[in-house]
């Protein structure tokens, strides 16, 4: 991993930092305006000058807080390009509307009542989602599906479905169900699903070569660069993969969990054997066995130092995992280091 990928991805982690906090301040001072500026001059406006004591204090700040934070989402999601994004202009609508209508109609208990609608409707999904791909990444696959699953109890909508639909799929046992399972979705999928697709079916195949096809054929998304950085490891390419590591790290390309993965990637695949075992014991310790297993095996066989308790290690995550994509993938470099490793 040269010094240029390096500083670029340091460069990239800064300014990730200072977008974070640029928020949280942002959301601070939201949230002063609204309780020393916005409440007094709502209370001298009638009817709210008119309520019950009730309303005032920490009901009053929740429905507050509440509704600017719809009006803010619902600001951002019709200027973004994001999948879903008018499903969730719906569901921020009908929140901003239930707190104004319990404002008035029940506001002795419009605190409760709007924050439980945010909570069921935009904290449930989000923390589930979050869970969803957190497992995902980890390698757990059919944990991911119950979550995406459970996700669709509170935002029922066309993107959760599909997005439900390619956890299961992804949660399959052998390659022939996943393809099917992926080929069935491509047929009401949208352009940008149908790209996702192409791409899964192929890596369910162990055939990087097909992925790194799709990848620059499909779009630009963060996703698809995760995936043509490990496409470009797993076909040796390496310093293609790092030239291109550092171009998506210094563009700000990758969200943050991408970020971590292509990292994970170009430190296995270039040999660093130091920084891929840090990164599993830190940032990416919620990996699972079999994955930390596959990543240091590889980093060991890049730098030459593979030694029989690493080979061994991933040979039992082999035979003790029933997922044929992953057996097929970790059998491919074992089976190679077995020609190339003395």
């Amino acid at each position: 991993m040269n010094i240029q990928s390096v500083l670029a991805a340091g460069r990239s982690e800064v300014v990730r930092l200072l977008k974070s906090i640029l928020r949280l301040l942002q959301w601070i001072v939201v949230f002063f305006i609204i309780v020393f500026i916005g409440m007094p001059i709502v209370a001298s406006i009638p009817p709210f000058g008119k309520m019950p004591a009730e309303i005032s204090g920490i009901q009053a700040v929740v429905v507050s807080v509440v509704m600017v934070a719809s009006l803010s989402a619902i600001v951002g999601l019709l200027k973004s390009q994001i999948p879903g994004r008018i499903a969730w202009v719906g569901v921020h609508t009908g929140i901003f509307a239930v707190a104004a209508a319990s404002l008035s109609l029940l506001p002795q208990w419009s605190g409760p009542i709007t924050a439980a609608t945010f909570a069921l409707f935009v904290f449930t999904p989000y923390v589930l989602n979050a869970l969803a791909s957190r497992t995902i990444i980890a390698g757990h696959a059919r944990a991911a599906a119950s979550y995406a699953r459970l996700t669709l109890l509170f935002h029922p909508f066309r993107q959760s479905r599909f997005y439900s639909s390619l956890m299961s799929a992804h949660a399959l046992r052998s390659i022939e169900g996943k393809v099917a399972a992926y080929r069935s979705l491509a047929l009401q999928a949208t352009p940008d699903e149908f790209s996702l697709l192409n791409c899964f079916i192929p890596m369910a195949q162990d055939d990087w070569a097909a992925v790194l096809g799709q990848v620059r054929s499909g779009g630009a998304t963060s996703a698809m660069k995760r995936f043509e950085i490990r496409a470009l490891g797993e076909l040796g390419s390496i310093e293609e993969m790092i030239a291109n590591f550092a171009y998506a790290s210094a563009e700000l390309t990758l969200r943050s969990h991408d970020l971590l993965l292509c990292r994970l990637y170009v430190l296995a695949f270039s040999g660093r054997v130091d920084g891929v075992r840090s990164l599993l014991t830190r940032e990416l310790r919620f990996l699972s066995p079999r994955g930390k297993a596959y990543y240091t095996f590889i980093a060991c066989k890049a730098a030459g130092t593979l030694d029989e308790e690493t080979r061994s290690r991933l040979e039992s995550a082999v035979q003790a995992d029933d997922d044929e994509t992953f057996r097929k993938s970790a059998r491919r470099h074992l089976d190679a280091a077995t020609t190339t490793t003395p």
